[in-house]
């Protein structure tokens, strides 16, 4: 299949990783972010095109990967003025990468299909920009079983192990999943991390030390470092952790499902976002901890 051409929306931290590892395997990509200065670090790469327009990339690819932020971008990219639903015909195929709202996302696929006939796959992604790039994330999959199965070797190529949900929007309600699990322990491990600190043990040791205890795990591995070193830069911004888990608390309101460990986190990502932190990484959770007074 790398013989394709595909078309991708979104070149931000994942977006830039997940265009490399494409490109790198011989797939010629039509890529384009409204922001257009995210493409600049494609520029050497010959068989990346760099598009001014989204509408270019619509036109000349039937399988369209999106890589956006929100719900939102979403909605915009394919049935804003410019959008995907103004080219779309049905042998399109979204390939929709993105954390969104699932219900919305049901919706966007209702309504891009009955418009236009096009596909919609629900294939949101976890493990961040340097898995992306080694092709190693996880892919939680919604939508039409035989879609999938032609996209199949795409998300091989991008992820470890990738795993089916069934029909359209089942991937992004996983992803939430997945969220809960990793985004309360990014509060969980700036706790732990301030606690050894608060009594003068070498918190680098720790993850070593757990690491064949039931606390060992990837989340410790690699976001304690960080915390406890203070590395700040950007593998995912704080504001996108808020965003998730605004959307974990909604999906929970809507069943009338008790949340309150997210919602204690998403607390204290609020106060760290409207201190003017929403760029930094989400590992800056730790500063709270080191205010002390506001916890």
């Amino acid at each position: 299949m790398n013989n394709l051409n595909l078309g991708f929306i979104g070149v931000g931290l994942m977006g830039l990783s997940l265009v490399k590892r494409l490109s790198n395997l011989g797939y010629k990509i039509d890529a384009y972010d409204k922001n257009l200065k995210k493409l600049e670090p494609l520029k050497k790469i010959s068989n990346v095109r760099l598009n001014q327009k989204a509408s270019e990339v619509y036109r000349n690819n039937n399988i369209i990967i999106l890589c956006v932020d929100k719900t939102e971008s979403v909605k915009e990219v394919v049935f804003g003025k410019d959008g995907l639903v103004n080219n779309a015909n049905n042998n399109t195929i979204i390939l929709d990468l993105s954390t969104t709202l699932a219900d919305e996302t049901i919706n966007f696929a209702n309504q891009l299909n009955e418009k236009t006939g096009a596909s919609w796959i629900d294939a949101p992604v976890s493990g961040g920009p340097d898995k992306a790039l080694e092709g190693n994330l996880a892919i939680m999959v919604g939508g039409d079983e035989k879609v999938v199965e032609y996209v199949k070797p795409i998300l091989e190529e991008i992820s470890s192990k990738f795993t089916y949900f069934g029909e359209t929007g089942s991937g992004q309600i996983v992803k939430m999943i997945n969220q809960i699990i990793v985004l309360n322990n990014y509060a969980i491990l700036a706790e732990a991390a301030s606690f050894a600190q608060a009594w003068n043990i070498d918190a680098n040791k720790i993850p070593e030390a757990l690491s064949d205890g039931h606390a060992g795990s990837n989340l410790l591995n690699d976001l304690f470092p960080r915390i406890v070193n203070r590395d700040f830069a950007p593998k995912g911004y704080a504001s996108q952790i808020l965003k998730d888990l605004q959307m974990v608390s909604k999906l929970a309101i809507a069943k009338n499902t008790p949340t309150p460990m997210s919602s204690l986190t998403k607390q204290l990502f609020t106060i760290l976002v409207n201190s003017s932190q929403e760029k930094l990484d989400g590992t800056s959770i730790v500063k709270l901890f080191d205010l002390k007074e506001i916890i």
